[in-house]
């Protein structure tokens, strides 16, 4: 079941990746993914040897990766944060007519605390 439901996610962003994988069709897409996922994996780790070998090769890949974890905290900030701020808001302002009641009930609590005070006060200085 979690497998259909990662195959609608995946069809629904329609990535290259997904393109890829249908590449010989939908039949043949999980084949496509395992020779895809491999030709990854041995890119990988060809590159290890190389990168370990070489100073300049591994400076490289170390600002890579730091630009790439910038670039995508940058883009969560710019762009999810500012629509879930913006649906928080709308959630708001749909609650915001029953908020005048809340107001008015607050206020019969407020008084309600400051004349039980005012009577304590008034009781303790007749004492």
């Amino acid at each position: 079941m979690a497998d259909r439901e990662l195959s609608k996610k995946a069809q629904k962003a329609n990535n290259i990746w997904w393109q890829l994988s249908g590449l010989l069709g939908d039949q043949h897409r999980l084949l496509m993914y395992t020779l895809l996922q491999a030709i990854f994996t041995v890119a990988t780790m060809a590159l290890t040897v190389p990168i370990f070998l070489s100073y300049e090769l591994h400076v490289v890949f170390q600002i890579l990766k730091i630009s790439a974890a910038a670039w995508n905290g940058g883009s969560f900030l710019l762009e999810v944060m500012p629509r879930q701020v913006i649906l928080k808001e709308k959630k708001k302002s749909e609650m915001q007519p029953e908020s005048p009641q809340q107001d008015q009930s607050s206020t019969v609590v407020e008084n309600a605390m400051k004349a039980e005070i005012s009577a304590e006060v008034n009781g303790s200085q007749q004492r």
